[in-house]
């Protein structure tokens, strides 16, 4: 893969990435799209919602250049990031906060295969009307549970799943995951 270019996110792009996270995370479990943009769209919510202080983990090296040129956000360890983009569903060491300061749990854009196939998933919480059913490619299907694991609400980590294509996923740590396994 080549490295992105290092230009800025338009104004409109970025009102749109920030558009598309409130709409992802506020109705769990529906689609919505990241414009297109020449960056990968699992690194488009860390450009739009980073700035010059807010601590950003990637896990590709390719994607540092364009955080540091787009943002100015300072590069650090999983373990102190408040924005992380991730290209495999390994969330050890993410912050997830505390009962106490749950605004300490990162907010991770996690690359997702697709949303028409594996292990279904039943949401329910906050922003869904009763329950919904979703079907997230490429998660383990121990997810939920790792999930439930990882911390009690009101702890915890914010998941916008990306696909490649731009289409984005929101699974808000109020929301109630069951099944997957």
């Amino acid at each position: 893969m080549t490295a992105s270019p290092v230009v800025a996110l338009a104004p409109r792009q970025n009102q749109l990435v920030f558009r598309a996270v409130l709409d992802a995370l506020s109705r769990p479990g529906e689609v919505t799209r990241l414009p297109e943009t020449p960056f990968p769209a699992v690194l488009l919510p860390v450009l739009a919602l980073s700035g010059l202080e807010t601590p950003v983990h990637v896990a590709r090296s390719e994607w540092a250049d364009p955080v540091r040129a787009v943002t100015g956000a300072p590069l650090v360890e999983r373990e102190r990031a408040a924005l992380a983009a991730l290209d495999e569903p390994d969330l050890s060491g993410l912050p997830v906060g505390s009962a106490a300061a749950p605004e300490r749990g990162a907010l991770v854009a996690l690359a997702a295969d697709g949303f028409d196939d594996g292990p279904a998933l039943r949401l329910s919480g906050p922003g869904v009307d009763g329950s919904r059913e979703v079907r997230i490619a490429g998660l383990p299907a121990d997810f939920a549970e790792r999930r439930r694991a990882a911390a009690d609400f009101p702890a915890g980590r914010d998941l916008l799943l990306v696909t490649r294509s731009g289409a984005v996923l929101g699974l808000p740590r109020s929301t109630r995951i069951e099944g997957g396994a």
